[in-house]
């Protein structure tokens, strides 16, 4: 929720309701994509945790549960913000 609300803040204060409309439909259509494909991104080091680019300015990162097949979000920030440690 953080990285998403930071995302939409920035783009709030700085870019047109248009720019922050797109972003969130963006979003709505990548994570409806990602329910029917939960191995869409490349896996990372660590079990069942996938990441990668939403779009070319947005990395996002989940965890896929098959036991309750889930997929929980982890993060999502801006491409060139810093990866948490």
């Amino acid at each position: 929720k953080r990285g998403y609300g930071k995302i939409a803040e920035y783009l709030t204060e700085n870019w047109t309701d248009r720019e922050v409309g797109n972003f969130v439909k963006e979003t709505f259509v990548f994570l409806d994509h990602l329910s029917e494909y939960p191995e869409l991104l490349r896996e990372s080091n660590k079990k069942n945790i996938r990441r990668g680019p939403m779009n070319k300015h947005t990395i996002l990162t989940y965890r896929i549960k098959p036991r309750k097949k889930q997929i929980q979000l982890i993060n999502i920030r801006a491409a060139k913000q810093k990866p948490l440690k």
